[in-house]
């Protein structure tokens, strides 16, 4: 029975008329809303990010979408689509040498479509045989799995600011993500991690060891060049989306950093010197006298590394609580305090 033809333009919600970049956020939006890491067990979502990814492959490619509008013009949702017969035509989708316009050929001996694992039908009848489109072997859409102790060679990290999906670079690369502590990114050096992908059929791990550059902040892609996945002699580029590990002592505020620090009514009254957490070890301030809870301390360069080879500063927010018991002796003289009111 003939593949159905679907709209891939309604499958996104845009028009026909929709730029790359309306593409790219109407895909974006709806590829993290039905993410099976968002909806496990969900068959209905599961089949929707299916399709979202498939009719992004087309309409974000500008080959692909135009040969798709070229053969859809004839067709509406849900009518049965049978591919012409003919001479086929040439890489990314030539002219029909007598007629014009695009034109599909099956060939003789059917087609490997192992390389379009997931895809429908459909888009397999239109693009499994055109040459150039073959080799799509895929990294996974936000690909968490995580990372256990790896070995092998050590790769420069280099931010990447091509943003978002990895669809759109080559069907070769590869994304996972990165969780650093707040010591990774001020001490830096290498991390040596594995993860699991597949390519088409075959799924794969990969160790490698990458060195960590300063000024990483979470939300930031870490390119690794040549550390994609390997097809027909061609290997893809691995990218790493970082995250930042939460940390009960600390509240990161772009390049600095805070810190919540706790004092008695006495200390805070009178002043003292305190000791101030901090990533690279405990600090020892003067806290002046007449503190009152929520003065913040700035203390230069204890905060993040920024890329420059500078750091942002710490502040310490103070706090003023008292002791969980307090001694007869204690309590007599709060209570002559209370009377001085």
């Amino acid at each position: 029975m003939p593949p159905k033809y679907i709209d891939y333009y309604s499958v996104l919600g845009v028009s026909k008329s929709a730029s790359e970049a309306e593409i790219k956020s109407a895909y974006r939006k709806l590829a993290l809303k039905h993410h099976p890491d968002r909806n496990s067990g969900n068959k209905i979502s599961e089949a929707k990010f299916k399709e979202i990814n498939e009719a992004n492959e087309v309409l974000s490619n500008t080959q692909k979408r135009k040969l798709y509008d070229q053969l859809g013009a004839d067709y509406r949702e849900g009518q049965n689509f049978t591919p012409s017969s003919g001479d086929g035509f040439s890489a990314y989708g030539g002219e029909h040498p007598r007629r014009g316009g695009f034109h599909y050929s099956q060939g003789q001996g059917g087609q490997d479509f192992s390389q379009f694992e997931g895809f429908s039908d459909f888009f397999k009848s239109v693009f499994g045989g055109v040459e150039g489109f073959g080799g799509a072997a895929r990294g996974g859409f936000g690909n968490d799995d995580g990372f256990s102790a790896g070995g092998a060679h050590c790769f420069n990290g280099e931010d990447d600011e091509s943003g978002y999906p990895a669809q759109t670079r080559s069907r070769l690369d590869l994304e996972a993500g990165l969780e650093l502590s707040l010591e990774d990114l001020i001490s830096g050096g290498r991390k040596d991690l594995s993860f699991s992908y597949r390519v088409g059929r075959k799924p794969g791990t990969k160790h490698v060891c990458v060195n960590i550059p300063r000024g990483l902040r979470a939300g930031a892609k870490l390119r690794l060049k040549g550390q994609g996945a390997c097809a027909q002699g061609r290997t893809g580029d691995l990218y790493l989306n970082i995250k930042i590990a939460a940390d009960a002592r600390f509240s990161i505020k772009g390049d600095d950093l805070e810190v919540k620090v706790t004092v008695t009514p006495w200390d805070a009254a009178l002043g003292a010197e305190i000791s101030v957490p901090a990533i690279d070890g405990p600090l020892k301030i003067k806290l002046p006298p007449n503190s009152h809870t929520g003065r913040s301390m700035r203390i230069s360069g204890r905060g993040l590394p920024k890329k420059d080879g500078a750091r942002g500063d710490l502040y310490a927010v103070i706090e003023i609580d008292i002791p969980d018991r307090l001694s007869r002796e204690q309590e007599d003289l709060f209570k002559k305090l209370k009377k001085l009111e």
